[in-house]
């Protein structure tokens, strides 16, 4: 805000003060709150007039106050470049704050001066009014713990506003992320059913056992040499159903740290916003108990598939390597 040379303001609130001193008229409005008075400014509840500077966040309410003291003031504060009425500026007193709390000579009136913290022309008019035979309350007066009072009040208002702002956009975000994180499960989901790397890496080497078993039959109805080839043809076969169970034991791997744990994170993440939500004690605008129990229900098919494959894979493995030395023991009672 501007600044005005204090000296000048000075004065001008000195002559002012005391006319309000010499008033034998006294500031009151029978009925309530004088036209001048502020809602936004002191409580109700005491009969007050305002003045604003206008352009300047400066302000000064007095009790009992009535509109044509007001008025007055307003008059003999204007001067100087400076204006004064009862309009009030676009601040709010939560914003300023208390530069003096004066009482007139006698006690008949009490007066606020509020400014910006450190403002010259709250510390003027204070000067000015005290140069008039105003005196510093040493406790503040009614007026000014009203004043107090109210821009508590004011604070606490603004606080509650920003709190439920704050958890507006709280709650908002959780829902922005409980939808995306929703989508991320369905996804999930998907994939993990649809995943057949396991179910391909097991049929693979049952097929292939498959082979080695009618090698084998093929083995006892030949006799040497051919027998010994087909002992051969045995053994191979063994090799390439072990390297089948190493590629049901990858395919095992890349469903765990893959599917599994894609839908693993993809539930705990959506149970995290929902606790999130609740926490905020907002409901979630989209329910996700299908896809966490499909989830849960794809895990555990999966999980048990896993075990089903190993233990395929190792019984097919035991098969395979007795079945190809039992070839090649065959093979030698031929004398091939």
């Amino acid at each position: 805000m501007s600044r005005l040379p204090a000296l000048r303001w000075a004065i001008a609130a000195a002559a002012v003060a005391a006319s309000l001193a010499g008033c034998h008229v006294p500031f009151i409005s029978k009925g309530g709150s004088a036209s001048g008075t502020s809602s936004s400014s002191v409580p109700a509840s005491l009969n007050t007039c305002t003045v604003y500077a206008q352009h300047y966040d400066a302000e000064v309410i007095v009790t009992p106050g009535r509109t044509s003291e007001c008025d007055t003031l307003s008059t003999n504060l204007t001067g100087g470049g400076m204006v004064w009425a009862s309009t009030p500026n676009a601040g709010s007193i939560g914003n300023l704050t208390e530069q003096c709390d004066l009482m007139s000579a006698g006690g008949t009136y009490e007066a606020v001066v509020m400014d910006e913290s450190g403002a010259s022309v709250g510390h003027a008019t204070c000067s000015g009014f005290e140069t008039a035979g105003w005196t510093a309350n040493t406790q503040a007066g009614p007026l000014a713990r009203f004043v107090a009072a109210h821009q508590q009040a004011l604070l606490q208002q603004q606080a509650t506003v920003a709190a439920s702002a704050g958890q507006a956009q709280q709650v908002t975000s959780a829902e922005q992320a409980l939808q995306t994180d929703l989508t991320t499960l369905q996804r999930a989901n998907s994939a993990l059913a649809s995943s057949k790397s396991l179910t391909g890496a097991a049929t693979q080497m049952k097929r292939d056992y498959a082979q080695e078993q009618a090698d084998y039959a093929r083995e006892q109805h030949d006799s040497c040499p051919a027998a010994a080839g087909d002992a051969t043809t045995v053994g191979q076969d063994s090799v390439t159903v072990g390297g089948d169970l190493n590629t049901l034991t990858g395919a095992v791997e890349n469903l765990q740290v893959g599917g599994i744990q894609s839908v693993q994170t993809a539930v705990s993440t959506v149970n995290s916003d929902l606790s999130s939500l609740q926490s905020l004690h907002a409901a979630p605008s989209v329910n996700p108990a299908s896809a966490i129990a499909t989830g849960n229900t794809a895990l555990a098919s999966s999980w048990n598939s896993i075990s089903t494959a190993q233990g395929e894979g190792k019984t097919i493995i035991t098969e395979a390597q007795a079945l190809a030395a039992t070839a090649q023991s065959l093979a030698s009672q031929h004398g091939c």
